[in-house]
């Protein structure tokens, strides 16, 4: 091997090393540059928000009537309803109302605390068991959207720089507050006017 060939080998390993750290350089840039669009976007989402007025939460918890089971035991049937076009895992509780505060309640769903997936334009009702302790109750549960891989990886970047993706937040979402009445006087007009008929009845057999 002769000098000139080892001298053009050193001069050829710098340009490739060269080469090397400005594709490196540029691959960072890119990268760079796509988180700082990234937080931009989430940051102007987020100005946007402040100036217009909230709009109603896609998840929300309705009454939906009341019945009795075949035991005599009162059930309030409660819808969870979806308006959006996204899916939505949720998890619901049952709370009441106690020297002031809210609690979740003694008697729950079998369903409550577990992780339900609720589709789009949809909705799920159930029957719960109407609290018999505190002085009110409602219905309560904690939903978000269910992501796919992309929104996963870039909440997680954002995470990362301490910014909430403004699309990942838990909605706490809370029904309508129930006067809990005293077990003689919780009763549907159904099962009330069975009663009242009742007694007019036995009246009518006195007399």
């Amino acid at each position: 091997m002769t000098t000139a060939s080892v001298a053009g080998m050193r001069n050829t390993r710098p340009r490739r090393t060269r080469r090397i750290n400005v594709w490196f350089e540029a691959r960072v840039s890119e990268l760079s540059f796509l988180v700082f669009l990234v937080l931009l976007c989430a940051l102007t989402f987020k100005g946007f928000s402040l100036f217009r007025k909230p709009l109603p939460q896609p998840v929300a918890i309705v009454i939906a009537g009341q019945m009795t089971n075949d035991s005599g035991d009162i059930l309030t049937q409660v819808m969870i309803t979806n308006t959006s076009k996204h899916w939505f895992s949720y998890a619901f509780s049952t709370q009441v109302l106690t020297n002031g505060s809210w609690q979740n309640g003694a008697v729950q769903h079998r369903d409550a605390a577990s992780a339900i997936a609720l589709p789009p334009k949809s909705g799920r009702l159930y029957s719960l068991p109407t609290p018999q302790e505190g002085d009110e109750w409602r219905a309560s549960l904690v939903a978000q959207r269910i992501m796919g891989e992309v929104e996963t990886e870039v909440s997680g970047l954002c995470r990362r720089f301490n910014f909430e993706y403004p699309f990942a937040k838990e909605l706490h979402v809370r029904g309508p507050e129930m006067l809990n009445l005293p077990c003689n006087l919780s009763t549907t007009p159904q099962l009330a006017a069975k009663k009242m008929t009742a007694a007019l009845r036995a009246e009518r057999e006195s007399n």
